[in-house]
């Protein structure tokens, strides 16, 4: 979106990172990006929810990515448009008129700085110095087996203080854990009791609550600044909206960051609050709890 400014950007892995994310999205997706089909691995139409030998069937309209894939596709995109640096940001400096960007090879001077570095964000640490209130911890893995045409989310207690889930994938089956403590625990618990043929896995940290998107010299996206539905831990869609409006703000002669962060908020703050109140109220419900709101909410549906 910023093809015509002069822009470079840092990327620390030149063959991408390591897998953090599973890639499911709601079908929004769609809207935001042209998205090859090839990116597609399965179109998801309804979903399992589970608590004990409780279960509720839900429609959803979701899609599963190939997260590899789809990265490597914007960078691609990217790399025709802008300077693409594959170096490691250690420091950021900020003087009074630019901002000075160290790497492991060499030095950049820049107007603007804009953080799309994660939840462990380089930028966010250099201009704003705090850290989102809380974080979510997941853990998934690739089963070689066949695939179900479903989702299924599990909110067993012993298997989180959120949910665990399997997805079907395109050839392979994916097994997974969000939680906010003793992951290791929820994530060892769950593969005991389902049993998969591991192939692969990956871990991702994801801050969430709100927080600041903006600072003098720039801005945050995704991650970075808990761009992120406090529910599930996605922020992809999230992220993508923010990136629009942060081009849009750069269109102009001169960028209004804090209007940045208004629009932004505009758009999500209702949402995330929903969903930590929601969250809030989730965290106190025992397995029997659960079991009776599914039992409710299958009736309904």
């Amino acid at each position: 979106l910023l093809e015509n400014k002069n822009v470079i950007l840092f990327e620390e892995h030149k063959n991408l990172g390591p897998r953090r994310c599973s890639g499911i999205v709601s079908r929004r997706i769609e809207k935001l990006i042209d998205l090859p089909k090839y990116l597609v691995e399965r179109e998801v139409e309804y979903a399992i929810l589970r608590c004990g030998k409780t279960y509720s069937e839900i429609k959803i309209n979701s899609l599963v990515l190939d997260k590899e894939r789809l990265e490597d596709f914007l960078l691609r995109k990217a790399r025709k448009k802008v300077e693409v640096k594959f170096e490691k940001v250690n420091e950021i400096i900020e003087s009074h008129e630019n901002v000075i960007i160290k790497t492991e090879q060499n030095k950049y001077k820049s107007k603007y700085i804009v953080g799309c570095d994660g939840p462990n964000s380089v930028v966010r640490r250099t201009f704003l110095n705090s850290l989102p209130k809380n974080f979510y911890f997941g853990k998934f893995c690739y089963s070689r087996e066949k695939p179900t045409d479903c989702h299924e989310i599990f909110f067993d207690s012993k298997y989180s203080d959120l949910f665990a889930w399997i997805a079907p994938r395109r050839n392979k089956v994916e097994y997974g854990v969000i939680c906010e403590r003793n992951l290791s625990n929820y994530y060892n618990n769950f593969l005991k009791d389902r049993k998969p043929k591991i192939i692969e896995e990956g871990f991702g940290v994801v801050p969430v609550n709100f927080f600041k998107y903006s600072f003098s010299k720039g801005i945050l996206i995704g991650n970075a600044c808990a761009q992120v539905k406090p529910l599930t831990g996605g922020g992809i869609i999230y992220g993508l909206i923010a990136s629009k409006i942060a081009a849009e703000e750069f269109e102009k002669e001169k960028p209004n960051f804090f209007e940045y962060e208004r629009r932004c908020k505009s758009i999500f703050e209702k949402e995330i609050k929903l969903q930590l109140l929601f969250r809030k109220f989730y965290s106190k419900l025992s397995d029997r709890k659960k079991e009776k709101l599914l039992k409710a909410f299958a009736k309904e549906h």
